[in-house]
């Protein structure tokens, strides 16, 4: 059947699997550009009966029988086939004669198109192997530019339909088109500024990074600002465009209504539209990004215990209503710049009030007065702790080997003491050793779980606690402030008595410097 016709070699089935090489299900919208009689595309159905199928065949015979099967014949001639229509995967046993040109017009369809594509060609090993033409040599560089996978298999088609030893070539290829990215990107004019060129930034960065970064930041800050421009003018483009297609398709449906009918078929061309709301979700979204971006606050926010650093996360969610530009990045900086001490010590004083609440009511009447000064050992860390953690107590699962996966409460908390202590001593290790069951140790400290749900901390360092517990009785006012001690000698014996000499010379770690 069809045998004068020289280049109808019908795909046996066992060579489209391995043709396939082990896909079991295909989706999306398919082109068969070699159709014959329709081999192939029984094939893919079998994998998927719903997959949309396109079929081209130049035989009018085969055509017309593809035809009489439903079968979806778009075309008669593949190297003249043209479309809007974009394919997920082209598969196709094209003529031997030719081959080369039905390959190459594949990869021509799947480079023109704007989603990726797939293809999956059998073609004569010959074409290959024997570069003679510009085409064959067009063909193979393009394989290897793309990493084409291609597989070699003999006699092939000796027990075909139609047979023949031809050794042939399977080839799998990718064309991933990633749209126009990189050339808008490299379309936006990034300023280059000498290293002694002023700059508005750099008094409010001056507080915020060290000094030889500040230029590199600024530069930074600099692109993503230009950056955010160029999105936000791409994102507002795109909704044009929506909007211009919405437009013209209702008008399309005004040109082309007739007398008496309801609604325009245009409507329905598209199931949803662009609206202005989405356009303002975007752009939000794209304003957090860059102002995340740009206030880079990932390392502040480590130093920082986890009440503290929800803080400043509030903080910087108001920022996000701000138009991102130098000015407002400007101001942004500089009161974070100013707050920044504040916001460490705050860091420091959370973690103090969270263990001292517990003994308060305990101790609320141990209250005495020297010379004005209120103290009271309850608002004083002792070197022994005890703090309720879990209502219920502690399961099974709570307790680990491993301090990185123990009770997430526990862990937060044990965190946010170290941090506290690493604001005043930098060289405080976060990294803790295993004692026994719930119980963990480093230089600082030790804890222990209990069943109850509490943890018992005893404290190793108590130069340090001393100077915790000056830093926040001081911050709060408890204690003689620091000119009391400079000018008062009671105030002076009285730190000295509660707290020892060192915290005299005590300061907070800020960036390896003492703020």
């Amino acid at each position: 059947m069809f045998k004068d016709n020289k280049d109808f070699y019908p795909t046996p089935k066992a060579l489209f699997y391995k043709l396939m090489n082990g896909t079991r299900y295909i989706s999306g919208r398919i082109l068969e550009p070699s159709a014959g009689k329709g081999d192939l595309i029984r094939y893919i159905k079998e994998l998927n009966r719903n997959v949309k199928i396109d079929a081209i065949e130049k035989d009018s015979r085969l055509s017309g029988l593809l035809m009489s099967e439903g079968i979806n014949v778009v075309w008669d001639d593949f190297l003249t086939y043209e479309t809007y229509k974009e394919y997920d995967l082209i598969v196709m046993n094209p003529p031997f004669s030719n081959g080369v040109d039905h390959v190459l017009k594949a990869l021509e369809l799947a480079e023109a198109q704007i989603s990726s594509c797939e293809i999956y060609a059998i073609l004569n090993k010959e074409t290959l192997d024997n570069a003679y033409s510009s085409k064959r040599q067009e063909l193979l560089r393009k394989l290897n530019d793309y990493d084409a996978e291609i597989r070699y298999v003999k006699d092939a088609f000796t027990s075909a339909e139609r047979k023949t030893d031809v050794e042939i070539a399977l080839i799998n290829v990718v064309i991933v088109n990633k749209g126009e990215g990189k050339s808008i990107y490299d379309s936006i004019p990034f300023i280059k500024r000498s290293e002694n060129e002023p700059n508005e930034l750099e008094t409010a960065l001056s507080t915020y990074v060290k000094s030889n970064e500040v230029r590199a930041k600024i530069n930074d800050i600099e692109r993503l600002v230009l950056e955010y421009e160029k999105a936000c003018e791409v994102a507002k483009t795109a909704f044009k465009v929506m909007r211009n297609k919405s437009s013209l398709f209702s008008y399309f449906g005004k040109v082309n209504k007739k007398d008496g009918e309801i609604g325009s078929p245009f409507t329905y061309v598209t199931k949803k539209g662009y609206t202005a709301e989405d356009l303002n979700n975007e752009l939000d979204s794209l304003r957090r990004i860059y102002w995340e971006l740009i206030l880079d606050t990932g390392e502040f926010k480590a130093l920082l215990t986890n009440e503290s650093r929800q803080k400043l996360n509030r903080q910087l969610e108001a920022a996000n209503e701000m138009e991102i530009n130098i000015t407002n990045i400007k101001t942004l900086l500089t009161a974070l710049g100013a707050n920044r001490e504040e916001m460490l010590i705050d860091s420091i004083i959370s973690i103090f009030k969270r263990i001292t609440r517990y003994h308060m009511n305990q101790y609320s009447t141990n209250i005495h007065y020297y010379d004005g000064w209120k103290t009271n050992n309850a608002y004083k860390i002792n070197k022994k702790i005890i703090i309720p953690i879990q209502r219920g107590g502690f399961d099974e699962w709570d307790y680990r080997e491993d301090f990185s996966l123990l009770c997430l409460d526990v862990r937060e908390f044990i965190e946010d003491i170290v941090k506290a202590f690493q604001l005043i001593d930098h060289s405080v290790s976060n990294e803790f050793t295993y004692v026994a069951r719930g119980e963990f140790e480093n230089d600082l400290l030790r804890f222990k779980m209990f069943n109850n749900g509490n943890i018992h901390v005893w404290f190793n360092r108590l130069d340090l606690l001393n100077k915790l517990n000056y830093i926040c009785g001081s911050h709060l006012a408890w204690i003689p402030s620091d000119d009391e001690v400079k000018t008062n000698k009671k105030a002076r014996e009285f730190v000295v008595k509660e707290f020892g000499d060192g915290v005299l010379s005590s300061g907070l770690i800020v960036g390896g410097g003492v703020a």
